[in-house]
């Protein structure tokens, strides 16, 4: 089973939130339909995969990663 990390960008504020699923067109659905507490004041928002990775265990590690520091640096030099 691959899993996917992705990132959320709020339009409307500066929000942003990083996340991991099996299936990323029922999770994004899901956001989109305001039922994940993290997001559900998002408003419109964009999403952008980060990388598919090929385990649960590793998806944590990666997520992980990408809400550091570190990584969120390296998203704003991907994405902006």
């Amino acid at each position: 089973m691959e899993f996917v990390i992705y990132w959320i960008k709020s339009e409307n504020k500066e929000k942003t939130y990083i996340g991991f699923s099996d299936n990323i067109d029922a999770r994004v659905k899901m956001h989109r339909q305001h039922k994940v507490r993290s997001t559900k004041n998002f408003g419109n928002f964009s999403y952008s995969i980060i990388e598919k990775v090929p385990s649960l265990k590793y998806a944590r590690i990666q997520e992980k990663y990408w809400k550091s520091s570190a990584g969120r640096k390296k998203l704003k030099e991907m994405f902006l």
